[in-house]
């Protein structure tokens, strides 16, 4: 009896750590985070702010492990004409799915977006996490540029926790 104690102990001590990570983890991703900076680094090494050196955003990640994301440039006006209406779309991301998170690592599979980019093969979104107090970084692994057809690239995302 004694045995089958120390073993089922042993099997709890090795599998609940990393349960209780990937938990402790995920519930420290749940909030609302505003958008602090953002930056793509492209392989011919130069660095890129997509929407500008102000750009704003919000990141909402539920309980339910619901992902909704909104990125604005900073100096978005009004739009008069069509063609300001189109133009207003290079300046807006957003999308939304639910997301799983294994280790540092969180994934998202896009339900909905603004741009129809993040359907199809990209629908499923792969990020690296780093939470520092009230910092969240999220960055994405090197990949081929949307943007730039023949480059890759690698973005990082930087919120701040909203209380």
């Amino acid at each position: 009896m004694k045995s089958i104690f120390a073993i089922v102990l042993a099997t709890s001590c090795s599998v609940w750590p990393a349960c209780s990570f990937a938990d402790d983890a995920a519930t420290q991703l749940v909030g609302a985070w505003k958008l602090v900076s953002w930056l793509t680094r492209f392989d011919g090494g130069d660095t890129v702010e997509p929407y500008g050196p102000n750009a704003k955003g919000r990141l909402v990640l539920t309980p339910d492990r619901r992902w909704i994301v909104i990125l604005t440039g900073a100096n978005r006006k009004p739009a008069k004409t069509v063609e300001e209406k189109a133009a207003l779309l290079d300046t807006v991301l957003a999308y939304s799915g639910i997301y799983t998170v294994e280790g540092n690592t969180i994934t998202t599979n896009v339900d909905v977006s603004s741009n129809e980019i993040y359907t199809g093969a990209n629908q499923t979104q792969t990020r690296l996490f780093h939470i520092e107090s009230d910092k969240l970084t999220l960055r994405t692994p090197e990949i081929v540029s949307a943007v730039r057809p023949g480059q890759k690239a690698v973005g990082t995302i930087t919120f701040e926790r909203e209380h």
